[in-house]
């Protein structure tokens, strides 16, 4: 029994579950036929003696069940030895696989140490080729600074960034040119009068600039919050020709001393084409002189 119990295979427990299976249903089946049992619910105690159903039937039922059961002893005796090796079985392979998991869990890290370690070398290389260029280029560069480049004196520099101050400055101003010039005036309502023609309300401030005579009228200097609200202003200037009270004043960017100079060099330019060429319009745009035919 020993020897046939160890060598029972879990194809043979399926085996043997189904023979047992038919046995028991066949005896169940076979009582039930003596019996008169329609089915499973009409089975109870006090019906096993019930007239008419002698001891020796019931004896021989009983015995039969008795004989199937004892028959099949060994087999379920099998069954069980098979279902605790299978489960020791199970226990080791679970065992395995967890042992598995933990030897690609050590290589991966010692792949991943191995691959830190390369790039922390390829890194030392290259940050010391890149230093030993550094310091290469850096000598270079200033040997020929040294040669060819003048030290800037601190007057210079101050010169430098004064003018840069300055140009950001004139980006936030206009300059007016033709508004009539009064010993009493008020000169924000003059301004705010003049926006209007053109459709702007910006916050500003106004001064005249120069010194006051009665031939002419001194320009004025506008300063506004941005260079932005500037140029949206100096875009609807050109409007101001087709109003009634300043078609004769003309709105130009703040410039400096030099741009002050080239931009008369360009008027001066641009009247001389205009005398000799009547049949069309001259005028500036971006420091350049250019013409169109006259509507």
């Amino acid at each position: 029994m020993g020897d046939a119990v160890s060598d029972t295979s879990a194809a043979d427990v399926d085996i043997i579950l189904k023979d047992v299976g038919a046995d028991m249903n066949a005896w169940i089946g076979n009582l039930r036929t003596v019996l008169k049992f329609k089915s499973h619910q009409d089975v109870a105690v006090e019906k096993f003696s019930k007239p008419g159903i002698s001891k020796d039937t019931l004896a021989k039922i009983l015995f039969e069940g008795y004989q199937m059961v004892y028959s099949h002893r060994d087999k379920f005796e099998s069954s069980r030895v098979c279902v605790e090796k299978l489960k020791s079985e199970l226990i080791a392979a679970q065992r395995s696989v967890v042992k598995l998991q933990q030897q690609l869990l050590d290589f991966q890290e010692k792949l991943l140490k191995t691959q830190t370690e390369q790039l922390q070398g390829m890194s030392t290389v290259v940050d010391t080729a890149v230093d030993k260029g550094m310091r290469s280029y850096s000598q270079v560069l200033s040997r020929t600074i040294k040669n060819s480049v003048p030290v800037l004196s601190e007057q210079t520099l101050k010169k430098v960034v004064q003018e840069a101050v300055t140009d950001e400055d004139r980006s936030r101003n206009l300059v007016v040119f033709g508004l009539t010039d009064e010993a009493t005036e008020d000169l924000d309502s003059k301004i705010s009068s003049l926006f209007s023609d053109i459709e702007e309300k910006p916050s500003f401030e106004a001064v005249r600039i120069g010194e006051q005579l009665e031939e002419r009228n001194r320009p004025v200097k506008i300063s506004l919050r941005n260079s932005e609200t500037v140029h949206r202003i100096l875009q609807k200037a050109k409007n101001l020709r087709k109003t009634a009270t300043h078609k004769t004043v003309y709105v130009q960017p703040d410039r400096s001393p030099e741009e002050r100079a080239k931009h008369r060099e360009l008027v001066t330019e641009m009247r001389r084409r205009a005398r000799e060429d009547p049949d069309n319009y001259y005028y500036i745009h971006s420091g350049s002189i250019l013409h169109r035919d006259k509507d």
